[in-house]
């Protein structure tokens, strides 16, 4: 896995900047390419405890990225973190417009100052399509998409038993039938258990 090492003070402060390196990738390029950034504050340690780190930028043809699933804080106490960029950072030629990382703890976001990202062209593959990237919405997209399919998935199977239960009281309605017209009469008790026991409309079960 290539790898680039990089300092930023979350300051923000351009005197307390270490000197930036610039990230090179090639359309296509993702899952390999990754950087251990260290953070600092005033150019002490800052601490990652119970921090999120993610990476936020626009690509060169004015796509957004907005990813929480690369970064794993390596070291808390020393402010470490590496961040693995996904196919979806480096699917635009050129400079990324803008780009940085960004730490969040509930509603609490700080940022680091921009990176310089260059994206070479890629002139032999073929079908990589460049568009917005952002897992936390897909994310909520794919639970309310469960949960509809779940609750679909539930009511059919709840029609399918309560069609069951039609049937079922249907085919024993036409033997009573059968037993009447052959004057095989039942007892007042048969009827009754008949209908305790397959009523069409009991709608407490249908309700469960």
């Amino acid at each position: 896995m290539a790898n680039q090492d990089l300092v930023y003070d979350i300051t923000k402060v351009p005197e307390l900047q270490v000197k930036q390196q610039t990230l090179y990738a090639r359309v296509g390029d993702g899952g390999l390419k990754a950087v251990t950034v260290k953070v600092l504050s005033n150019q002490a340690d800052y601490n990652l405890t119970g921090l999120e780190p993610r990476f936020e930028g626009v690509k060169a043809d004015g796509t957004r990225i907005i990813d929480q699933n690369g970064g794993v804080v390596l070291d808390p106490q020393g402010g470490v973190f590496r961040y693995v960029f996904p196919k979806q950072a480096f699917t635009a030629k050129g400079d990324y417009v803008q780009a940085f990382f960004v730490l969040i703890r509930g509603n609490q976001v700080d940022s680091t100052i921009d990176l310089n990202i260059k994206v070479q062209d890629n002139q032999v593959e073929f079908g990589i399509n460049s568009k917005d990237y952002l897992t936390e919405y897909d994310q909520l997209i794919k639970e309310v998409t469960d949960k509809e399919e779940n609750f679909k998935n539930d009511l059919n199977q709840r029609f399918v038993n309560y069609t069951d239960r039609i049937k079922a009281a249907e085919d024993r309605m036409a033997a009573l039938e059968a037993r009447f017209k052959a004057n095989d009469y039942i007892s007042h008790s048969e009827l009754e258990g008949f209908m305790v026991n397959h009523a069409l409309f009991d709608l407490e079960s249908l309700n469960k």
